[in-house]
């Protein structure tokens, strides 16, 4: 069985979130490069995400997009959301494919449908195609249709779990890793919690906080609770590291040990090689 490693890129990492559609075009050209390189090295196939960071989730909490349709200026509003997030997803392709990595951008409301906020219906074979192609398909998060709300976010997070479920018969899912700004998941002293299982959570879920910048997706809390879902149902692992560190994410993507906190069913680390 083939193997399949999803990056996320965090929107509080290419985006400045306290600034309005404001990209870290550096900061992206720098983790293309990265990427580009553990791709020289990686025997298998990559996904890439991305969040929102200060494109979608401004507009999305001006107009509560999350929660559907509920006044005159819903539809405008999921219109803007669509927009910007794609502004973002075309600046990160222009730097992933500069960078020499052959993408190609999937909108979540192109491939999933969902209910009461959680996925109903999708259709992920585009996605599947692609990669038996040699591509690497980006995600991210945005608007979707929803059945019960006439439309909400789903998080780049939910559209990977989505992926995750589709593609785990076909491919061995080796680990996904988010890209954010902090050294992992942190402590109430500020240090780094080293692994998170669905017991170690139950007492870590009151200090782990939400994003301080506005993030109508939960934040961290969120990000913990989605890993862990994806854990319990496909024993994969999820890395959450910092990726403003320079070489980082090479070397995640290539299994070698780094600083961070490791989310999964057992307290291991991820073995050096």
């Amino acid at each position: 069985m083939q193997r399949l490693t999803i990056i996320k890129l965090g929107g509080s990492l290419i985006t400045e979130k306290s600034k309005s559609l404001t990209a870290r075009e550096k900061v992206i050209a720098r983790l293309a490069k990265e990427i580009k390189s553990a791709s020289m090295e990686y025997r298998g196939k990559l996904i890439i995400g991305h969040g929102s960071g200060s494109f979608g989730h401004a507009s999305a909490a001006k107009y509560k997009t999350q929660k559907g349709i509920i006044n005159k200026a819903s539809l405008k509003g999921a219109s803007e959301v669509a927009d910007v997030a794609s502004r973002l997803t075309k600046i990160v392709v222009k730097h992933l494919r500069k960078a020499g990595l052959a993408v190609i951008a999937f909108a979540p409301a192109s491939f999933i449908v969902s209910e009461r906020q959680k996925a109903k219906r999708f259709f992920i074979e585009p996605i599947r195609e692609a990669l038996k192609r040699g591509l690497i398909p980006l995600v991210y998060g945005d608007v979707v249709f929803d059945k019960s709300q006439g439309f909400g976010i789903f998080s780049t997070e939910k559209v990977i779990s989505v992926l995750v479920g589709s593609l785990s018969k076909d491919y061995k899912i080796e680990r996904i890793i988010y890209c954010g700004d902090t050294n992992g998941v942190y402590d109430e002293d500020g240090k780094t919690i080293e692994t998170i299982t669905p017991d170690s959570f139950v007492e870590l879920k009151k200090i782990v906080g939400a994003s301080g910048a506005t993030d109508v997706t939960g934040g961290m809390l969120h990000k913990v609770k989605e890993s862990l879902q994806i854990a319990k149902k496909h024993q994969t692992e999820i890395l959450i590291v910092n990726g403003r560190v320079s070489g980082i994410v090479r070397k995640a993507t290539l299994g070698k040990k780094v600083l961070g906190t490791l989310i999964g069913l057992k307290n291991i680390r991820i073995d050096k090689n």
